[in-house]
C-alpha cells in the first residue's frame, strides 16, 4: 500500500461535530478512498473515550500515531485497513465515517487551511482539519477536490 495513494495518516488534526460545536479535540486521522477515521488522542468530556484504543495490542507501550502505523503496516491493502479500523474502533459513528453515506463531504479553505466537512444531513455533522503545513491541502487532493 502507498501512502496519499490508498490512504493518507495524519498524526494531528483537529475535530469539531455537532454534538460538542465549540470543542476541538486532537485526533489522528486516516483517511481511505471509503472511510474517514478518526483516532482520538485524549479524552474531553464524555463524548470521546479512549478506554477501547488504550488496551488494544497495537497501542501497547506506543504513542497513539506509533499504534496507527503499526496497524498500516500490517494492511495488505486498503479494504484489510478499512477492516482492521473499524474494528478498532468498534465501527462507532464517532470515529468511523462512511464517505458514500454522507449527504454532504466537502472541503473549505480559509488562510491556506483546508477543513473537511460532513453531514449525514440536518444538524448531524462532523468536520477535521489535519494539522501540519500543507497537510490539509494534501488531504483535499487525495479526495480529488
Amino acid at each position: 500500500m502507498e501512502q496519499n495513494q490508498d490512504y493518507v495518516v495524519y498524526d494531528s488534526g483537529f475535530v469539531m461535530n455537532s454534538k460538542q460545536p465549540m470543542k476541538q479535540v486532537d485526533v489522528c486521522v486516516v483517511g481511505t478512498k471509503n472511510y474517514i477515521f478518526y483516532v482520538p488522542k485524549k479524552t474531553v468530556g464524555l463524548y470521546y473515550l479512549l478506554n477501547t484504543i488504550k488496551t488494544h495490542q497495537f497501542f501497547e507501550g506506543v504513542s497513539i500515531e506509533e499504534g496507527v502505523k503499526r496497524l498500516i503496516s500490517q494492511s495488505a491493502t486498503p479494504e484489510d485497513l478499512e477492516k482492521s479500523m473499524i474494528a478498532l474502533l468498534e465501527d462507532d459513528d464517532k470515529y468511523v465515517h462512511e464517505i458514500q453515506l454522507q449527504k454532504s463531504f466537502k472541503f473549505r479553505g480559509f488562510l491556506g487551511k483546508h477543513t473537511l466537512r460532513m453531514s449525514l444531513g440536518g444538524t448531524n455533522w462532523s468536520s477535521v482539519s489535519p494539522g501540519g503545513k500543507g497537510k490539509s491541502k494534501e488531504m483535499r487532493s487525495f479526495y480529488g477536490q
